[in-house]
């Protein structure tokens, strides 16, 4: 879905769009984990954080005329993921992010990697929403009370 005339490669755009795509899913994802876990103020959080990061790199859709899939489907993309963390503990939602999210974050770099110069402002404020959610869940297995303190201050960034 490039625009006409568009010279970059396929594969950034291709990624591009799939990386915005799985931010809003990850919204509906995280909103659907607040019926799982008490903790639905931080969970809530994480559901912003995925919407914010989405919407830094809405101005790169545009400029290479990208459509996502509709907003809906994609809701129900991440409430399908839901399954899979029933009976987790919310320490063990932790650890899983601890685990998995950097792999994400290696992604977001490789995006990066692909992009031209202009284009890496809105990209690296997208991959800072998945080092806000590695380090919430690291302080939130050290019990620490300043856990959210991260994902404040990433939504508080313009």
């Amino acid at each position: 879905m490039t625009s006409p005339g568009s010279t970059m490669p396929p594969a950034y755009l291709d990624t591009l769009l799939r990386y915005y795509e799985e931010e809003i899913s990850g919204e509906a994802y995280f909103y659907g984990l607040a019926s799982f876990y008490q903790e639905t103020e931080k969970v809530n959080l994480l559901a912003e954080i995925e919407r914010k990061a989405a919407a830094t790199v809405e101005p790169l859709l545009r400029k290479y005329g990208l459509v996502p899939a509709a907003t809906e489907q994609l809701r129900r993309i991440g409430e399908h993921h839901l399954s899979g963390h029933r009976g987790m503990s919310w320490n063990g939602f932790m650890e899983h992010i601890v685990q998995r999210y950097p792999l994400y974050l290696d992604e977001f770099h490789a995006l990066e990697a692909m992009a031209p110069a202009e284009d890496l402002p809105d990209l690296q404020r997208m991959s800072a929403h998945e080092v806000a959610v590695i380090e919430f869940a690291e302080r939130e297995l050290e019990g620490s009370a300043q856990s959210t303190q991260p994902l404040r201050q990433y939504l508080s960034q313009g």
